[in-house]
């Protein structure tokens, strides 16, 4: 009688540790099915889950098997769900969602001031409100560290969507930005047209921008926000837009503007400095120049460290308390 008992005792602890090994499994299988749906591409999902794509091509193919039925379809635009795979998706996406809102309330437990903040920013943001932001949140939290990634508006939404940074700083953009991705507009300027002592018989004048279009001007490269702007604005009103020189980056408009290689739009946190030694002056335009923005992004469905989320809310607060707005 004591044999059989712990016979059957045995056969329990076993049936337990191969019920717990396989739900071990069934998890992992799940979280690699739920980022190669959510990406639609199984390049995307290793580097988002940090492994290879034949590593997440044979765990799709191994919980196919054990599903009994196919959940994508490989086509020229990546991974489709299948109607089974869409069913799969809503359940799993759930799941997800619910382990990592715990895992980030574990990372929620830990100090702020043990934390890192990656970000991708756009060099408009970095001048306009980032690195001022970032120097009155280390006076609060100065263990903080940061790493901040310079790139174009259209390059942070990617590395966003991949899961690189915990945040995005951007320049205006003209395309919507969709869910799960949330915008809020931190900051909000106006560029002012700017000139080198070549040009100092425009100073104090009132000028239109059509008695300014014969005059040479240096701007970004047509595939950036702020060439697209431009020419858009321009052409609105009927008039020609060909800078004599075109630069890859915003930081490098000023000193063309300061050697007299034309004259260009800048927000007016690049050129305080310069405007104060003299070495260019503002040129008065009769055109009203619409308001631009900053807006920082964040993936709502991307765990957030504490770090990371007191950062955010203290750029959102200082949004609100009107610290962010240039004239």
């Amino acid at each position: 009688m004591m044999h059989e008992e712990k016979t059957k005792q045995k056969v329990k602890q076993t049936e337990v540790r191969e019920r717990d090994k396989k739900m071990n499994s069934n998890f992992e299988y799940y979280r690699i099915f739920y980022y190669v749906a959510k990406y639609g591409n199984l390049t995307k999902a290793a580097s988002a889950l940090q492994t290879s794509q034949p590593a997440v091509t044979r765990t799709i193919h191994k919980l196919e098997a054990e599903l009994g039925c196919r959940l994508f379809i490989r086509s020229k635009s990546g991974m489709e769900l299948t109607p089974e795979g869409k069913t799969f998706y809503e359940y799993v996406s759930a799941g997800c969602a619910q382990f990592f809102r715990g895992e980030q309330k574990i990372t929620n437990l830990m100090s702020v001031d043990e934390g890192s903040i990656t970000i991708s920013a756009t060099e408009t943001a970095l001048h306009c409100c980032l690195f001022q932001a970032i120097e009155a949140f280390r006076k609060i939290h100065p263990k903080v560290r940061f790493k901040i990634l310079n790139n174009s508006s259209q390059k942070s939404i990617e590395v966003l969507k991949k899961g690189q940074v915990d945040m995005a700083m951007i320049s205006s953009i003209p395309f919507a930005i969709e869910d799960p991705l949330i915008k809020h507009t931190v900051h909000s300027y106006t560029d002012i047209l700017i000139a080198g002592r070549k040009y100092r018989n425009l100073k104090g004048r009132m000028m239109t921008l059509g008695e300014l279009c014969h005059y040479p001007w240096v701007s970004l490269t047509s595939d950036t926000i702020t060439r697209i702007f431009l020419d858009s604005y321009f052409a609105k009103r009927g008039l020609p837009f060909e800078p004599a020189v075109e630069f890859a980056t915003t930081d490098l408009l000023l000193p063309a503007i300061e050697h007299n290689l034309g004259i260009g739009f800048l927000p007016p946190e690049f050129v305080k400095e310069a405007m104060m030694s003299g070495n260019v002056f503002q040129i008065e335009i009769l055109d009203e120049m619409p308001d631009r923005s900053v807006s920082l992004v964040y993936d709502l469905e991307y765990p957030q460290s504490i770090a990371s989320t007191v950062f955010r809310k203290f750029v959102l607060g200082r949004c609100t308390l009107g610290e962010n707005r240039t004239q």
